[in-house]
């Protein structure tokens, strides 16, 4: 697990059309991690993580901006996925330094293509 930032999910990538279902409303702090199911972020105080299954991810990237949001140059991991017929962006603030987050991304750049 790594704790982190959730910064919302956009709504085929227009930062400003974001998705409001299963729990993808609220942004906040918690903690990230990946299993055999797929990406999972439990965000403070809530009990029921978010939840991105391998079989709906589509994509990981890095950029600087997420959901209107910007981390002063930092890296923020995004993660596509279609649910519900939709195209989304899941946002993560997890690090500051973009060398760990590079091999996040080619970590789940690795396990996306296996599925």
């Amino acid at each position: 697990m790594k704790k982190g930032s959730y910064f919302g999910t956009e709504i085929d990538s227009k930062w400003w059309k974001r998705y409001r279902g299963a729990g993808f409303f609220a942004r906040g702090n918690g903690e990230f991690s990946m299993d055999e199911e797929g990406i999972h972020f439990l965000r403070l105080l809530t009990k029921v993580p978010l939840t991105i299954g391998w079989n709906e991810t589509r994509s990981a990237s890095l950029g600087k901006s997420h959901a209107g949001r910007w981390m002063l140059g930092r890296p923020i991991l995004k993660v596509g996925f279609h649910r519900d017929g939709i195209d989304l962006v899941a946002g993560f603030y997890l690090a500051k330094d973009w060398a760990p987050m590079k091999q996040l991304e080619a970590e789940l750049q690795t396990k996306i293509a296996r599925t």
